[in-house]
């Protein structure tokens, strides 16, 4: 775990000339001796906490986000090319190898985030700042705490819960807790956020994208589906309903428009800026695009997934895959978007995500790491399906179906008398309700994660691997072999070998790598 860092926000001021400026005290320089001084520093500190959190380099925030779909029998590596980003075409084919980077990145990033969140809590509590100005910045510290905890424990299972600043060395030899008390802990985080958080409607237009009590109370639902505790990820997520401070966006094609950063269906995102001076925007509008469209072509919409959407008849469809040939906009003197190219020598299924796609318009200059899109991490939507699937499970078929249909009943009005309400119940239910998280969220990030806790993940992608190479007539990704290497083993990622020889053997590997 070497790769645990602090955001120390050094600043060094070098001297100009010929003078010996290595004799002379460094000015300006930010320690843990002279911060937290002011509200200012604490400030700073917790947006340090926010950027540690999703980050602003492709290799660490947007491949990771990829993974969720690319994993699943949503979408494949997508760029056909042998020696791009090879690594990643491995991790889609369930060739895990945990000396694979992205990995690595996936766990040091998130490592990273807790550390800037562990020394913003340590200096803000003892800051001479006023107690209500305290409380707030070190709930939002806690709330990145647990998303970054619960991202880390989605992917890799227990990890070491380090919850202080500690020596460089002694982290190392801190083990692996178990998977139940990492969730204990992101439970803990997540009600003590809850406590100290505004609700969005409290917030003043310079906090719009901060935590919110809806966030945390959000996470706390989705904390409690992973664990199976029913009861509990029905009660927070009737809160958040209970709350009005969230409902469904009036059309899905609005969802994730640029136009609409932080929209009414939003309940956490990250916050995105095209600003040419530093790099704060996102690069997945880019990595995601046609290559013919200037974009690198990955993490592409499989054929199995438009099935999904054709058998249901769900106008969704559109707004989710850009297949070869579809209209996306009015034809130009570089491009005819009213015939879009997916560049099929260079892409794995002949498809697009339309989710991040910008329009010629709304591309910024130097688009790889500018652009403004805010990437969504939970919406109203999904907490209405996480409501939907633990009333299921605790009996309540009414309140499922209520939840469940008001998604639905937003996907209709695209094309009216297409998506009707569900009414069936017992386990036909349960099955609409995750069919409703697939055609919903899909490209997301959200799939890979969903079957597994589902226990659903190896035959799923079994099932997947037959349809591409028995039952698929797609022109396009038909015979791809994504699928015939899962395993059990798949359902977590190795934790990083890197790490591992660090900590001297005390990090555990998960079984089967």
């Amino acid at each position: 775990m070497k790769r645990y860092i602090i955001m120390l926000f050094a600043v060094a001021s070098l001297a100009a000339g010929c003078k010996k400026f290595l004799d002379e005290p460094i000015i300006g320089r930010q320690n843990t001796e002279n911060y937290f001084k002011t509200e200012a520093d604490c400030q700073a500190a917790v947006i340090a906490c926010y950027f540690g959190a999703h980050s602003d380099q492709w290799y660490e925030l947007d491949r990771s986000q990829m993974m969720g779909d690319a994993l699943s029998d949503d979408a494949f590596k997508g760029n056909s090319i042998p020696g791009d980003q090879s690594l990643f075409g491995d991790i889609a084919r369930y060739h895990f190898d945990a000396t694979n980077e992205w990995f690595g990145f996936r766990w040091s990033l998130l490592w990273k985030g807790i550390g800037n969140c562990n020394f913003a809590i340590e200096g803000i509590t003892t800051a001479p700042i006023s107690d209500a100005v305290k409380s707030g910045l070190i709930a939002q510290a806690k709330f990145l705490r647990a998303y970054c905890y619960f991202e880390l424990v989605k992917s890799f299972g227990g990890v070491p819960l380090v919850l202080n600043v500690p020596d460089a060395q002694a982290v190392l030899s801190v083990p692996r807790s178990s998977r139940e008390e990492c969730f204990a802990q992101i439970v803990k985080d997540l009600s003590d956020a809850a406590a100290g958080l505004p609700e969005r409607s409290a917030q003043g237009a310079a906090e719009i994208g901060r935590a919110t009590k809806g966030a945390a109370n959000a996470y706390l639902a989705k904390a409690y589906l992973y664990t199976e505790n029913w009861v509990e990820a029905q009660k927070y997520a009737d809160l958040v309903i209970a709350s009005n401070q969230y409902r469904l966006e009036t059309s899905f094609s609005n969802v994730w428009s640029i136009k609409n950063r932080n929209g009414v269906e939003s309940i956490f995102e990250f916050q995105y800026n095209a600003d040419q001076t530093f790099n704060l925007g996102t690069a997945l509008t880019s990595i995601t695009r046609s290559r013919a469209d200037g974009g690198w072509g990955f993490d592409t919409p499989s054929s199995n997934l438009e099935q999904a959407f054709v058998r249901e008849n769900d106008p969704r469809e559109k707004w989710t895959i850009i297949k070869q040939g579809d209209n996306v906009g009015p034809a130009t003197a570089n491009f005819d978007y009213t015939k879009y190219d997916t560049k099929l020598s260079e892409n794995e299924s002949g498809r697009n995500t339309r989710k991040f796609y910008l329009a010629p318009e709304d591309r910024p200059a130097n688009e790889t790491s500018h652009s403004a899109l805010n990437i969504i991490q939970m919406r109203y939507a999904d907490l209405l399906l996480i409501d939907a699937e633990a009333a299921y499970h605790n009996g309540n078929t009414g309140v499922a179906l209520a939840s469940l249909n008001l998604v639905r009943e937003r996907a209709n009005r695209l094309n009216p008398g297409t998506v009707l309400p569900r009414t069936s119940s017992g386990v036909a239910l349960l099955n609409d309700i995750w069919l409703e998280r697939r055609l919903e969220l899909a490209m997301e990030g959200h799939r890979y994660y969903d079957l597994v806790r589902q226990h659903r993940l190896v035959q799923v992608i079994k099932d997947f691997y037959t349809y591409n190479n028995t039952t698929s007539t797609d022109p396009y990704d038909k015979g791809n072999p994504k699928g015939a290497d899962v395993a059990e083993k798949h359902n977590l990622f190795p934790i990083p070998q890197q790490d591992i020889d660090l900590s001297k053997g005390v990090l555990k590997q998960n079984p089967g790598f």
